[in-house]
């Protein structure tokens, strides 16, 4: 058996604090977040500074900051094991990477808004219960058109075969929210914007068909055996479940920029890894496989980002092995900025550009052992 696994309240006083022109903007939230006894008396506000007053740098930064606490909320749900690969965990990533883009567009159509409160929505659930089924639907945020219902039809068909979706989970999220944004560009602007989106969801349909097709088949079933003679003596034997882990591991909390080395780790790199030694050692009693898999962002050549990705995926390795952790078969590998998490504007300065695209300055290791 294999099991897959990795590593906002609503206001109180609504009236107080939400003029009437803000209140599309605030109702939106607020069904994300749900009934306020619902709530944490921890849990984080969720909310962008009013369209207006987006002018100022301390507004535009308070804003990235809610944008990142929501990040760091999909971080934690990952390190408490939701798989990168179960569906609403993807599907909140895409929703919030939409938000952050039209954001960075200066949207001032109430996209931003609602494209948030459906991350938030997904992420709340999952914080609730780590198995929920969220997010499933995809609704059309801001008024957006509904493109092309040949590949809704294909998406909805991987969505819905549950032997494969582990696969193709990320892809077929991100394509949903991808056709959604397609639709806001053509009811905004017309066909011409909304034709690369589309082009992005139809190379994402193509994706997915090769990632479902290479998905490794579920465990068949073993024969039934012959009846025996009952035993009334003796414990059950247990049966081992294999587990699979993915573990993502920010690059900039790991390594200066840019650098990779042993000696390049940051102080709270090596903490981080530590924990993440401990936490292997613990919670398996044998590994049967890690891969180790560095990634990049766009900035540099193809040739500089792929050295850079294996470098800090091997001195990964070589950390972890150094704190006891040990597997049957171990792979290195090196992706550099072909598979990014998250995709940004290319119209701000070059150091916000930097900060859009830390998702994807990444190692993830993925893991396969008995607990």
């Amino acid at each position: 058996m294999i099991r897959s696994s990795v590593t906002v309240y609503a206001p109180s006083a609504m009236s107080r604090m939400c003029p009437p022109s803000l209140l599309p903007v605030a109702l939106a939230l607020l069904v994300a977040t749900g009934p306020l006894q619902a709530q944490t008396a921890t849990a984080p506000a969720v909310t962008l500074a009013p369209q207006a007053e987006r002018i100022t740098d301390g507004r535009i930064l308070g804003d990235r900051q809610t944008l990142e606490s929501v990040q760091q909320r999909l971080r934690a749900l990952n390190e408490k094991g939701v798989a990168q690969g179960h569906y609403p965990l993807a599907k909140a990533q895409c929703w919030l990477d939409s938000a952050k883009t039209q954001y960075h567009e200066n949207d001032r159509t109430g996209y931003v808004e609602q494209a948030l409160a459906e991350s938030v929505k997904i992420v709340q659930a999952l914080e609730a219960d780590p198995k929920a089924q969220a997010g499933l639907d995809t609704p059309l945020v801001a008024g957006s058109t509904r493109l092309r219902e040949d590949l809704w039809r294909r998406l909805a068909a991987f969505k819905g075969d549950a032997a494969t979706l582990a696969c193709t989970a990320r892809t077929v999220a991100c394509a949903e929210v991808r056709l959604v944004r397609a639709g806001h560009a053509e009811e905004q602007t017309g066909w011409r914007q909304a034709t690369p989106h589309v082009a992005m969801a139809e190379d994402a349909v193509l994706r997915a068909t090769h990632e479902a097709a290479s998905c490794p088949p579920p465990l068949a079933q073993a024969p039934a055996a012959v009846p025996a003679a009952p035993v009334t003596e003796g414990p059950a034997a247990a049966v081992a479940v294999v587990h699979k882990e993915s573990i993502v591991l920010l690059g900039d909390a790991l390594f200066r920029f840019d650098r990779a080395g042993r000696d390049d780790l940051l102080p709270g790199g090596h903490e981080r890894l530590r924990e993440v030694a401990e936490n292997l050692i613990k919670q398996y009693r044998r590994i049967e496989s890690i891969a180790y898999v560095g990634h990049t962002d766009r900035w540099g050549s193809d040739a500089h980002n792929d050295a850079l990705s294996l470098q800090r995926a091997r001195t990964v390795r070589a950390v972890l092995e150094g704190l006891g952790v040990k597997a049957d078969r171990v792979s290195v590998e090196g992706r550099g900025r072909r598979e990014p998490l998250v995709e940004c504007s290319t119209k701000p300065a070059k150091a916000e550009q930097v900060v859009c695209l830390q998702p994807n300055r990444r190692v993830a290791i993925e893991v396969l052992g008995v607990k």
